[in-house]
């Protein structure tokens, strides 16, 4: 809860630097883990607020799958999306997201990886698609 008055806004694309931080340590699976869901946190929430902020849209009330809803908003499936995507950004974003989410799904909740360096290529993926839907979105215009 914030003070009455006082509201700061978290740079989300700290989560992103925290990504890389963690994915330099290439043994470590349990951060190599961390550092897949962190980038994907960082896009997802910046997403999210573009959504909000820009397109002033919101999440359906009925909706209950925010990470999914979100991934449909930006490819132009949802009832709400804005359907200006002549240059393609917003549907790659969206399927950015997507993928994202697949993979932070993996490291969050699968027990067994199958190989460290397959997880070390995952967290590399996700932190470079986090880095493209950041600076999509910074960019704005779409």
């Amino acid at each position: 809860m914030c003070k009455a008055g006082v509201q700061v806004d978290f740079n989300w694309k700290k989560y992103l630097d925290l990504a890389d931080e963690l994915a330099a340590n290439r043994t470590d699976e349990a951060k190599i883990r961390a550092s897949i869901s962190r980038a994907y946190y960082a896009a997802f929430c910046n997403a999210r607020n573009y959504m909000i902020e820009k397109d002033l849209n919101k999440f359906p009330p009925e909706e209950k799958e925010h990470h999914k809803y979100l991934v449909k908003y930006f490819k132009g499936e949802a009832d709400e999306s804005k359907t200006d995507n002549l240059d393609g950004t917003r549907d790659r974003i969206g399927r950015d997201l997507n993928s994202m989410r697949h993979d932070r799904r993996k490291a969050d909740y699968e027990n067994y990886v199958c190989e460290l360096e397959r997880l070390n290529e995952t967290a590399s993926d996700v932190i470079k698609r986090s880095r493209r839907v950041i600076s999509s979105i910074e960019r704005g215009g779409f």
